[in-house]
């Protein structure tokens, strides 16, 4: 039988380790799990349902806001919610690979009917043009930019920005 000393030796070594592991993943500025079907949207308050129209952004601290469509970031980002918050970076998922995320910076977008995103507002996020544009031939729409997302949205959905613009021009866009 083990003594409770012994116990106490074999146990705070895990501890510590689980401890650590755990301030680590905190501290992470890069893109982090979203938890489908569990995590709610930080805008909309829908469930996050679709790993393919998810889109996350990361604070200087660390710490993640989800959301269950692109659309919902923007306007997220443009409010004053997201004026009051210290932005380290910006993500949404690659369609075609909702595992691989790209900076929304340098993403490139399609709004289409074609492609029904959680909030109606349609975009899905690629990694590069030339794949934007096939999904544009196949799905009709448009392929924009990050900037050209926020304005659309912006104008969509009237007073959610309430006249506040928010500068991203200091978020990392380097791939974590």
């Amino acid at each position: 039988m083990m003594t409770i000393s012994v116990m106490k030796e074999k146990t705070f070594p895990v501890l510590l380790a689980a401890s650590v592991a755990l301030l680590i993943v905190a501290c992470d500025r890069g893109p982090q799990e979203i938890r489908i079907g569990q995590q709610e949207c930080d805008h909309c308050r829908m469930m996050i349902s679709q790993e393919h129209f998810a889109a996350q952004l990361i604070t200087e601290q660390g710490r993640q806001y989800a959301f269950d469509a692109i659309e919902c970031m923007a306007a997220f980002v443009d409010g004053s919610a997201g004026g009051e918050l210290d932005i380290h970076s910006l993500w949404v998922p690659d369609f075609h690979d909702p595992g691989n995320w790209i900076a929304a910076e340098s993403a490139w977008y399609v709004q289409s009917d074609g492609l029904r995103s959680p909030m109606a507002l349609n975009f899905s996020a690629y990694t590069d043009e030339s794949t934007a544009r096939s999904q544009q031939a196949e799905f009709g729409g448009q392929v924009v930019r990050w900037t050209e997302v926020q304005a659309i949205v912006r104008e969509s959905w009237s007073g959610g920005s309430h006249g506040h613009s928010h500068d991203i021009s200091h978020i990392d866009t380097r791939h974590h």
